[in-house]
């Protein structure tokens, strides 16, 4: 099993919530249990609150999902412009870091690594 997904999303809850939804069906259907579901889903539901409180409406940043027998991974690339968009002080990557079982910034803070062991 080996699952790749990667969307370049704008500020937009519609499109946050097409990825989730999309994502979801796709670990279901993979036989992912529902709990780690439900973690998945809010780990990209805060992230992406985490980023759209730095960025302005229109601009994009790219969201990638690989998924396999053991992980799910999450990536989150923010755009070069806001830096300060995957900060892990912030209160919502917190909240992803106690769903996670890692989570990591890369060092000029534009890509956030999320790792959920299935």
């Amino acid at each position: 099993m080996d699952l790749r997904l990667t969307v370049d999303l704008p500020r937009d809850l519609d499109r946050m919530n097409t990825l989730r939804h999309v994502l979801d069906g796709a670990l279901a259907g993979l036989g992912v249990d529902e709990q780690k579901r439900t973690d998945i889903g809010l780990i990209v539901s805060e992230t992406w609150a985490n980023v759209i409180t730095h960025i302005r409406v229109g601009v994009a940043f790219q969201v990638r999902a690989t998924v396999d027998e053991k992980a799910c991974v999450i990536e989150v690339t923010s755009p070069p412009d806001f830096p300060d968009a995957l900060l892990p002080s912030e209160p919502s990557l917190q909240v992803v870091s106690t769903l996670a079982d890692t989570i990591d910034v890369g060092g000029d803070g534009l890509l956030l690594r999320v790792v959920k062991h299935l």
